[in-house]
């Protein structure tokens, strides 16, 4: 099978001031503005509390998808509780407002990505799915363990909807293991190392902790991205996803096909019209729906 190669590598930058005062810190794992290298994620934010407490105020999006992983700690809202190792799918579609009363515990990091929808699919219903880390399946080899968030992952299926095909999986590596993930080779992927260090593509590009790993779209229809732990482990997370090649317009939460688009959401949301996440029934894929 094809190795899929390193293009670039960025690294998280320092944590600099966030929204939400002196206790709340953050940085761009992905940037935005670069749409044609990211596609189809928008930018993806490292968003780090020291104080437990309230956090943030409730804000609309739409037109985009977030992904919101726990890395540490938990967040709760009028829509529920994410623990660690839980991730929040929230498809905003043609518009919805979230984070509302939310309460976070002391030492919360997440890492929240906005992914950009399909057009057919821009202004899709909201819906809200939330990925417990206990109830994903896992698939393991000799001194491997990853959890598929969404994707397959040989028999590991994720129960998630996706409006863009999208691959996420954790992945745990003892030292010196090593892992070939399997990617359709139209996807464009990055790896984020979380934790330790690996050798990363055909190149064996090494990526220590807060290092990010691009890989871009290839000819062919699968591929592999090598990943083998270097001494003490890795934690590795990798997002995979279909590009879009589409033009988009953002503007504060929201991302759109033209200028008069965008203008209609904030018109739809300052009449409001946009439902609210609380008020709705999630997605668990622990279990059953929640209200």
């Amino acid at each position: 099978m094809l190795q899929r190669s390193i293009d670039r590598v960025t690294r998280i930058p320092a944590l600099g001031p966030g929204f939400d005062g002196d206790h709340h810190k953050a940085a761009l794992v992905v940037a935005p503005g670069d749409l044609p290298a990211t596609d189809p994620f928008f930018l993806m934010a490292d968003d780090n509390v020291t104080r437990a407490g309230a956090f943030g105020e409730p804000h609309p999006h739409a037109g985009l998808e977030t992904v919101t992983f726990m890395l540490k700690g938990s967040m709760q809202d009028t829509g529920g509780k994410l623990e660690e190792g839980d991730v929040e799918w929230m498809t905003a579609g043609s518009g919805i407002v979230h984070a509302e009363n939310s309460m976070v515990s002391a030492g919360m990091r997440l890492f929240q990505l906005w992914l950009i929808l399909p057009e057919a699919e821009r202004n899709m219903p909201p819906r809200v799915q939330i990925l417990r880390r206990d109830a994903m399946p896992t698939h393991t080899e000799p001194g491997v363990a990853a959890t598929v968030y969404s994707g397959r992952l040989g028999n590991a299926e994720a129960p998630t909807r996706n409006a863009v095909p999208v691959t996420l999986v954790d992945i745990e590596l003892e030292p010196g293991a090593t892992f070939e993930l399997p990617l359709p080779a139209s996807y464009n992927a990055f790896a984020v190392v979380i934790d330790g260090a690996v050798d990363a593509g055909a190149e064996d590009h090494q990526l220590g902790t807060g290092s990010v790993g691009w890989s871009g779209p290839a000819d062919g229809e699968e591929g592999c991205l090598n990943l083998k732990a270097l001494e003490g482990g890795a934690r590795v997370l990798v997002y995979a996803g279909q590009p879009q090649n589409i033009e988009v317009v953002a503007k504060g939460p929201f991302i759109a096909g033209s200028r008069e688009e965008l203008s209609g959401y904030y018109t739809t949301y300052r009449n409001g019209k946009f439902p609210h996440a609380g008020t709705m029934r999630p997605v668990d894929h622990a279990g059953e729906d929640t209200a």
